[in-house]
């Protein structure tokens, strides 16, 4: 079973755990792809969540503020990866990079320093890619 099937079928379980009084024969089936940047960052992001964890998309965009009438730049700090995780106590940080993106200088250094602070990092390009990486650093002993 590839890691997208594992996926879908960790998705299934958890509508069926929240409606258990719909029928399942009418609950449409999860179908993740990580064709994109967009579909890669969600399926991590969901992975996470369903199995326990804590995950979640860090936003990088700046907003635009009706209020004053312009774009506001984000706050947040330039080159932090896309996805931040917790796993049993332990940061990780997932950056999306999918065909021909690659890290800027900017990323990569963020990435050194948030490795030297003692989170985890990967550069994920296909959910494959990132499953095996996630069970060998968290699922596999010795931790």
């Amino acid at each position: 079973m590839t890691a997208l099937q594992k996926l879908n079928t960790l998705a299934d379980q958890d509508k069926a755990a929240r409606h258990p009084s719909f029928p399942a024969k009418y609950t449409p089936s999860s179908k993740y792809s990580d064709r994109d940047a967009n579909d890669l960052t969600r399926c991590i992001v969901d992975y996470l969540n369903l199995s326990g964890h804590f995950g979640t998309r860090l936003a990088s965009t700046g907003t635009y503020r009706a209020d004053l009438q312009k774009f506001v730049q984000s706050q947040q700090r330039a080159g932090l990866p896309d996805v931040f995780g917790v796993v049993e106590g332990r940061a990780v940080f997932i950056e999306v990079k999918v065909r021909k993106d690659r890290l800027s200088d900017v990323q990569k250094h963020t990435i050194n320093q948030l490795e030297q602070a003692g989170a985890w990092v990967y550069v994920a390009d296909n959910f494959q890619g990132f499953y095996d990486w996630f069970k060998a650093e968290f699922l596999t002993p010795p931790f």
